[in-house]
């Protein structure tokens, strides 16, 4: 190559970064917590309760892991999280902002109650983060925010969850453009119809087997398939990569929704 580009060393690897990942203490937030720890990153768990993060108990790979408990709704587990990964690995290099809700209903029987409990945690939550990250973030440093392919469509009964993922994905592209200037990254990641908590009520279920179907891999996506590609986003390995929103469900967002997928026929979904 005539400019005498090559693979910087390390470009791969989150190894010796210093992470915070919010929402730890299941699904998506536990699965990249695992992701990260594995490759060799220095990782800060954020969630709720400590009793939330006692699956970390369990791991004992994962002993070096710092628990923040605290709710990421307010500017102190927001700041406590930032000094945490400061004081204990000397930096902040990427910080995961994954922690959400999820409420039921349409929009005629939910209340305004609802829509900002769903408002706080998943738009403001993600806010407060941003600002207690970027305030000692340096070059190189990489923000991943989680949104959903309900931040890219609508879906029936999930107005207020529509609404916030929707504002999380337009934050991170303008964000992104506020923070170029200094080397930092921000981009969100899109998760579909994923095994998790929040999905627990319909798997098993007609409607699970039905959104399943409508997936055009044919499955919902395990939650360290989502982590793999947050770590990803993490890394320097996407040195070059920021203001997107990146689906990762297995294709759901490349169908116009007229006709059922080859699996969705098959199973009998028209």
């Amino acid at each position: 190559m005539s400019d005498g580009w090559r693979v910087p060393a390390r470009a791969t690897t989150n190894a010796g970064r210093s992470i915070v990942v919010t929402g730890a203490g299941s699904g998506i937030g536990q699965a990249t917590v695992q992701v990260l720890a594995g490759q060799g990153a220095n990782v800060v768990a954020v969630d709720l309760t400590p009793e939330s993060l006692a699956w970390l108990d369990e791991a004992p790979e994962l002993a070096g892991v710092v628990r923040v408990s605290g709710s990421v709704t307010d500017e102190s587990t927001n700041a406590e999280m930032v000094a945490a990964a400061v004081k204990a690995f000397g930096r902040l290099d990427a910080v995961a902002l994954n922690a959400g809700i999820v409420v039921l209903g349409d929009i005629t029987r939910g209340s305004i109650d609802d829509y900002d409990r769903v408002m706080d945690v998943n738009v403001r939550g993600v806010v407060l983060g941003l600002k207690a990250a970027l305030a000692v973030m340096e070059a190189g440093s990489s923000v991943v925010i989680t949104g959903s392919i309900s931040g890219l469509g609508g879906d029936s009964g999930l107005w207020a969850y529509n609404a916030a993922k929707a504002a999380v994905v337009n934050l991170a592209r303008s964000v992104a453009l506020d923070v170029a200037h200094r080397n930092i990254r921000v981009n969100a990641v899109c998760p579909g119809a994923t095994h998790s908590a929040m999905t627990a009520g319909v798997q098993g279920h007609q409607q699970g087997q039905a959104m399943a179907a409508r997936v055009p891999l044919g499955r919902f996506a395990q939650p360290w398939e989502i982590g793999e590609v947050i770590a990803f986003l993490a890394s320097p390995a996407s040195s070059h990569v920021t203001g997107v929103a990146i689906p990762v469900d297995g294709g759901t967002m490349a169908d116009n929704g007229q006709w059922a997928t080859y699996g969705a026929r098959a199973a009998g979904f028209q």
